[in-house]
């Protein structure tokens, strides 16, 4: 019950005992009253009357007692009037049924009124002719008393209700600062700090608030130095001194991640060298070659033709990476308009005949070695330098039979969406205890050759054709066809970048997420960092909705080179980070960028899931350091999960 409520009760107890006594109070003092006054009034009359008959000239006389009887009868509630002689014989009697109308029979029982008799000696001369008796009947009171009664509880009930009211508005202006206190709170639990400025002058509530203040000045305390300790760690870590751009460690760290079977990253790695930088800085020394990487840097990071570098590093003083969510094709394109922007530079026009750009492309395959990529990516640079300045050589892909040119895609694509060759495989996240805490959903296509290709063969072709959100409905409606399969273990699935950037496959998961709630089947879904930072008010709409229908919301491949505002910008179950980048965090050289992250993650009550979990060293090493949930082919294998 409310605390209005409860004082609203106790303020109409207080009422209706208040008019219970004033009432009753004011019953026996005015119903002493009136019977008194009705005993006055009798005997006045009947007095009156007496005097009347004796002063009349035939007091004997039917007819003149009839209209003295009369004039009697009609001035009130008067039920019988009789003139008896001294014998005892009736000389005149008038009499008359009293009814009592608008006034209900409760209210008679409630206040019984005796009738009023009067009487008095009738003279005639100095002879007495009789006694005269009158009785008068309380019905007249009645009126007067049910009348005041009508009128005090209609004042109460004006009064009460206007009390109510200003109740409701004092204490809606009073415990206001108490709604405020609420919203901070429930702000704590959106991650996010709300101080209240308005200080209310009611010492008790002052202190309320005074308390609270200070408690989200100190959550956000923690919050902010936790914050600034991993900036530090990111920027001692993974951070390039000149350029601001990651190191050779934080873009190795990010392919390894890139080429796990768990990653949802689809797309391509590219390096553009500058070829004969050492030489350039032998001759000139730092200051042109520094400005000269800087420029590089900022080619690098903008947007070419609809697409931007998610991953940008320098990997060495002359060479700059970066990964791309897009096919091979796409990325040399991106290649050849960073070398259009960069012959506008006076700089690299003034140094042309010393200093040239070479570049390389390779797709990244899951199950792919990191030795394999970078040793095949040095390779295509090699041919890039041999082949002269502004040239781009790309890897050769694997052994799959995939199509080769842009409709060849599409038509392969419509027939694997129209063949349903889809299907999903799932690979479960496991706690310290070994329960399951989610099965994360991946796609696999089965080609006529019966080879199994991963999305990351074809999700980068898919999402440059703009088919990618094809691809999401599809794996909407078989997750939706396959449900009952699912319940007891939470389903975590991957939304694309098409997902928040078209709206064709909203349908499809507002239906998939009906469907899950009649199953109960309950969902995590997660996007990349990356997705999430280019769409901060989707991702602020998407996890009000996933929340409000029972499901969980996480950042897959999070991304501690990225600033972390994102996790108070929306309600956050878990992240999930890349088993290595945990376990580096825990070096003496950085030892407190994990213990902050942990900090962090607990004052918001996110879960840290380490992913790509491949082998006892790690494992053990996650324990030491407290991680609760894993996830990796070491400890069990993506299976398919609709058959």
């Amino acid at each position: 019950m409310t605390l209005f409520k409860q004082i609203a009760l106790l303020v109409s107890l207080m009422f209706l005992l208040l008019a219970s006594i004033i009432v009753v109070n004011d019953f026996s003092r005015t119903g002493d009253f009136l019977q008194g006054q009705l005993q006055t009034t009798a005997q006045d009359m009947a007095t009156t009357l007496g005097i009347a008959i004796s002063n009349s000239s035939s007091a004997d006389d039917e007819a003149t007692l009839e209209v003295l009887f009369n004039s009697v009868f009609d001035s009130g509630y008067y039920s019988s009037i009789e003139l008896v002689s001294t014998n005892g014989s009736v000389i005149h009697q008038k009499s008359q049924q009293i009814s009592v109308e608008g006034i209900p029979g409760w209210f008679l029982r409630l206040v019984p009124l005796q009738p009023a008799q009067g009487s008095t000696q009738v003279m005639k001369g100095w002879t007495q002719l009789g006694q005269l008796r009158l009785s008068l009947h309380p019905g007249y009171a009645y009126s007067g008393l049910y009348t005041t009664l009508m009128t005090t509880l209609k004042w109460f009930a004006v009064l009460f209700i206007a009390a109510i009211f200003i109740l409701w508005l004092l204490l809606n202006y009073l415990l206001r600062p108490l709604q405020h206190v609420k919203q901070q709170a429930d702000s704590i639990h959106r991650n996010q700090f709300v101080q209240q400025f308005k200080i209310p002058k009611t010492l008790e509530l002052k202190s309320v608030v005074l308390a609270m203040n200070q408690m989200v000045s100190r959550v956000q305390s923690i919050f902010s130095d936790q914050e600034s300790t991993l900036m530090r760690y990111q920027q001692l870590l993974y951070n390039d001194k000149l350029t601001g751009l990651g190191n050779r460690r934080y873009m190795l760290e990010q392919l390894q991640q890139s080429l796990s079977s768990e990653s949802s990253f689809h797309g391509s790695f590219g390096v553009v060298k500058l070829v004969n930088f050492e030489h350039l800085r032998e001759r000139h020394g730092y200051q042109i070659p520094d400005q000269m990487a800087l420029q590089m840097a900022q080619l690098i990071g903008q947007t070419w033709d609809g697409f931007k570098a998610e991953k940008v590093a320098r990997l060495s003083e002359d060479e700059f990476a970066f990964l791309i969510a897009a096919d091979e094709d796409t990325v040399v394109e991106f290649i050849k308009n960073i070398y259009t922007a960069c012959k506008q530079f006076e700089l690299f026009n003034q140094y042309a005949q010393e200093v040239y750009l070479a570049g390389g492309v390779s797709a990244l395959e899951t199950g792919q070695t990191m030795g394999d990529l970078l040793a095949g990516i040095d390779y295509c640079l090699s041919q890039s330098v041999s082949a002269g300045p502004f040239s781009i050589e790309q890897k050769v892909s694997s052994n799959l039979d995939l199509p080769k040119g842009k409709m060849q895609w599409r038509v392969w694509l419509d027939k694997v969406l129209n063949s349903n060759r889809l299907y999903l495989v799932g690979q479960i996240a496991i706690d310290n205890s070994q329960s399951p805490v989610q099965r994360e959903l991946f796609i696999r296509v089965q080609n006529e050759q019966g080879q199994v290709i991963p999305a990351s063969a074809f999700m980068p072709m898919a999402t440059g054709l703009g088919m990618a959100v094809e691809i999401d409905k599809s794996v909407f409606r078989l997750i939706s066809e396959h449900i009952s399969r699912y319940q007891g273990v939470p389903l975590a699935l991957n939304l694309s970048a098409s997902f928040f950037e078209r709206a064709e496959a909203q349908q499809e998961f507002a239906q998939l997420l009906l469907d899950c709630q009649q199953q109960n089947v309950q969902l995590c879904i997660e996007a990349s960092h990356h997705i999430l930072l280019q769409h901060p008010g989707m991702c602020r709409q998407l996890s009000d909705r996933i929340k409000k229908q029972g499901h969980q919301f996480g950042i897959d491949n999070l991304d501690l080179g990225q600033p972390l505002q994102l996790l108070q910008s929306a309600q956050f179950n878990y992240v999930k980070i890349n088993a290595n980048t945990l376990c580096g965090m825990s070096t003496d050289e950085v030892s407190s960028g994990f213990q902050a992250l942990k900090t962090l993650t607990d004052t918001l009550g996110i879960l840290i899931i380490a992913v790509a979990v491949d082998s006892q060293e790690l494992f053990d090493q996650l324990n030491k350091l407290g991680v609760k949930a894993m996830q990796g082919n070491f400890l069990n294998e993506a299976v398919r999960i609709d058959r």
